[in-house]
């Protein structure tokens, strides 16, 4: 409930933010509630004036991205890397996966293909 973010101020302001927020996103829908809420939270101009809310792009990337492993096409483990993370790096976490290993055995990898940021393939 809202009503745990009363004593404090850092929760009072992001609970404040978000829903200025929802009241800006709604008003094209309900123009009536809405300005009703950007009054209740203590605006004094009109929502009308306000500009339409813009994403943060830095906040919008991922800190972390799934990577699935393959053996031969089918899939035999996942690990996570940071978004940027380069092929090689993928690649050598995929060949040290256990669960790779085990599929690989003494078998010569004939080919491995790394798609950045997505898959590793072991073709053995």
């Amino acid at each position: 409930t809202a009503y745990k973010f009363k004593d404090d101020k850092l929760s009072c302001a992001v609970l404040r933010e978000a829903v200025e927020y929802i009241a800006l996103l709604l008003h094209p829908f309900t123009p009536h509630f809405s300005s009703e809420i950007w009054e209740m939270i203590g605006h004094t101009e009109p929502v009308t004036d306000e500009l339409w809310p813009v994403a943060n792009d830095a906040c919008l990337k991922d800190e972390e991205v799934l990577i699935v492993i393959q053996v031969n096409g089918k899939l035999r483990g996942k690990f996570s890397a940071s978004p940027d993370v380069s092929k090689d790096d993928m690649e050598k976490m995929a060949l040290a996966d256990e669960k790779v290993k085990s599929f690989i055995g003494d078998k010569p990898v004939r080919k491995v293909i790394v798609v950045p940021g997505k898959l590793v393939n072991v073709v053995i």
